[in-house]
């Protein structure tokens, strides 16, 4: 379960910022709060991020996701020198200064922080340590790995498995969690595959029919997906994925395809992929008139509804096994009333019995003024005149509870809204 996580130099954030799951005092009662084992504060089941276009956003969960890619590759697909990174670009200073990731979560009953400096070189610091509860005071080191120190390992009582071994095969570029999973350490195995395996990311609007079909199939949600869409009176009632065989003039498209990919790769990777003899295909079915169910095919349904099956699939995932779903502008095409519903499956303990949290940026400001989102699950994106990000809750803003939300943001109170120059200079040039 996500506490929170922070960021620095990247992309469009210069100095450190961070988003935080945890509740407030306030008296809001719109969404259950999570009570979480190993942790005293309760904890938001979803949290909304508003900003104008090209206010960072987006660069907030590219952030998170980006400290996930990198713990997940650095070892096994890292270059054998450098790190990946993309530093604030709009000051030169910051090609210099090292970037900062880290993250609170809880795992099998205990809350841990992780997190690591880099460089365009080196990992310069990494860290590891539990908590007993919130209790700072009560920190335990795990590991300390810093660059600076002529011992640059330091590892606590708590860590048991073959760390100096792991410690003398991880390369500077290399973080040693990545290493130390890699080489299945008893303990960072099982952070490693928590980090993996409990986020899941949506950052585009991909309604592509054999990618819907092959992740559906795998679903055991599909039940609760036409339940979802039955209920928006869609008129979908039944979801059918099957097999069919390319046509001649796709296989010779899809062997066109294979060829150029191959020849492209090393030797040793020569020949990775194949042309397959079988495409899965997505068939919908609508009742009719006179009661018959009739197929429609996901291209012959609107972009809404081909948004929203593609979306309820992570969601129905994370709310059926626990887990932290990340989407950007979760409006995208779909009816403000509709996100409305997918934000409340994750608000009520009857469809979100194991704890799933929802973090995702959004332009629709129908949810501010619902009954959906406390105060405290409203963030706000701003770009400065130096050109960062700064990220701000809307608690720091002192509201009276009955004040319009919806209505302040759209008069810039709280900013994060877009400035409009004078648009009709643009059509005066030259006019006397």
């Amino acid at each position: 379960m996500l506490i929170r996580f922070g960021c620095s130099n990247f992309r469009s954030i210069s100095e450190y910022q961070e988003v935080l799951f945890t509740a407030t005092t306030l008296k809001d009662q719109q969404s259950e709060l999570i009570e979480a084992e190993g942790f005293n504060l309760p904890l938001l089941s979803s949290l909304a991020i508003y900003g104008a276009n090209a206010s960072g956003k987006t660069n907030i969960l590219l952030a998170l996701q980006k400290l996930i890619h990198l713990v997940l590759t650095s070892h096994t697909r890292g270059n054998t020198t450098g790190v990946n990174r993309t530093t604030f670009k709009l000051d030169d200073s910051y090609l210099e200064k090292e970037s900062e990731f880290d993250i609170d979560f809880i795992f099998k009953g205990k809350h841990y922080h992780y997190g690591f400096k880099i460089n365009d070189e080196i990992i310069i610091e990494e860290w590891l340590f539990s908590y007993t509860y919130s209790n700072r005071k009560s920190r335990k080191i795990l590991f300390h790995r810093d660059s600076k120190e002529s011992k640059a390992f330091y590892y606590g009582k708590g860590l048991k498995g073959r760390n100096k071994i792991i410690q003398d095969i991880v390369r500077p570029n290399s973080l040693f969690l990545s290493a130390a999973a890699q080489n299945n350490h008893e303990i960072l195995k099982g952070i490693y595959d928590f980090l993996k395996d409990h986020f899941r990311f949506r950052f585009s609007q991909d309604t592509h029919e054999v990618q819907i079909a092959e992740t559906l199939q795998d679903s055991k949600n599909i039940g609760n997906i036409i339940g979802f869409l039955e209920n928006l009176d869609t008129g979908i009632k039944k979801i059918e994925i099957k097999n069919q065989p390319l046509s001649e003039k796709r296989r010779k498209v899809m062997k066109g395809i294979t060829r150029i990919i191959n020849e492209n790769l090393e030797d040793s990777q020569a020949d990775l992929f194949s042309t397959p003899d079988e495409m899965k295909e997505l068939h919908l079915y609508h009742d009719s008139s006179d009661g018959k169910l009739v197929k429609f095919s996901l291209d012959e349904e609107s972009l809404g509804t081909r948004s929203a099956i593609a979306l309820l699939i992570p969601i129905f995932h994370v709310l059926s096994n626990g887990g932290t779903l990340i989407v950007d502008e979760l409006e995208s095409s779909l009816h403000a009333l509709l996100t409305l519903q997918m934000i409340k499956l994750f608000s009520q303990r009857e469809t979100n019995p194991n704890g799933a949290q929802l973090l995702f940026s959004t332009h629709e400001t129908n949810v501010l003024c619902s009954d959906i989102l406390r105060r405290d699950q409203i963030w706000l994106t701003e770009k400065c005149l130096a050109g960062n990000s700064i990220l701000t809750p809307l608690t720091d803003f002192k509201l009276r509870k009955e004040f319009n939300i919806q209505s302040g943001y759209l008069e810039g109170r709280f900013g994060g809204i877009p400035f409009f120059g004078d648009i009709n200079k643009l059509f005066n040039k030259g006019v006397e």
